[in-house]
């Protein structure tokens, strides 16, 4: 896992759609085999508070499932 922490960032994924929402995947804290994946969705650059927000365990069908859920916040937001 030493090997895999180096990649570990808080920034491992943008998804920027074409209304400039943004969908984004994220490592935290970065470079720490504790942390956590986060999957944030962002309208209009409000960081601070976006639309939706949840940490899926570690897994590619969590991920997957955060993901579709991240969009579908933001098609209900719009």
């Amino acid at each position: 896992m030493a090997v895999l922490v180096d990649d570990l960032g808080e920034d491992l994924l943008q998804i920027t759609c074409a209304n400039g929402d943004i969908v984004d995947v994220g490592w935290y804290p970065a470079w720490n085999e504790q942390g956590r994946l986060r999957v944030v969705a962002v309208r209009g650059q409000d960081w601070e508070a976006p639309v939706f927000s949840t940490q899926p365990e570690k897994d590619p069908q969590a991920l997957l499932q955060a993901l579709r859920a991240a969009l579908a916040a933001l098609a209900q937001a719009g």
